[in-house]
């Protein structure tokens, strides 16, 4: 068992009782109990928001590593296209060869810049 106390704006977590009350003189009974398998499923974070025990990530903190991964795909994608305006540069290509790469290339940096707001 995993048993967790909120104390001094901060999440204690023992799994023992007898060693959280001589450790931490913790001796009311847990804020929280869960088993060890809930823990680790939660990643083994417990904190404080807003006076609360949260186990895990929130919502938006999964939802901003999400948005992180996606820019960086899209900033991939960005990058294997780039040659094509070095040859529009050096004229070996004209931006009608690459009408749709280039409309593409477009919409990956407006759902950047969307994500990025996120």
């Amino acid at each position: 068992m995993v048993y967790l106390w909120k104390k001094g704006g901060a999440v204690y977590r023992h799994t023992d009782l007898a060693e959280a009350a001589r450790l931490d003189g913790l001796t009311a009974l847990p804020d929280m109990t869960l088993t060890d398998a809930e823990f680790e499923a939660a990643g083994g974070l417990a904190r404080l928001v807003d006076g609360g025990i949260v186990l895990g990530k929130t919502a938006a903190e999964i939802q901003a590593e999400e948005n992180g991964r996606r820019i960086a795909a899209l900033k991939r994608q960005l990058a294997d296209t780039d040659y094509i305006a070095a040859k529009i540069a050096e004229g070996t290509a004209t931006v009608d060869d690459y009408a749709d790469e280039i409309a593409q290339r477009q919409a990956w940096r407006q759902e950047i810049n969307a994500l990025s707001v996120a």
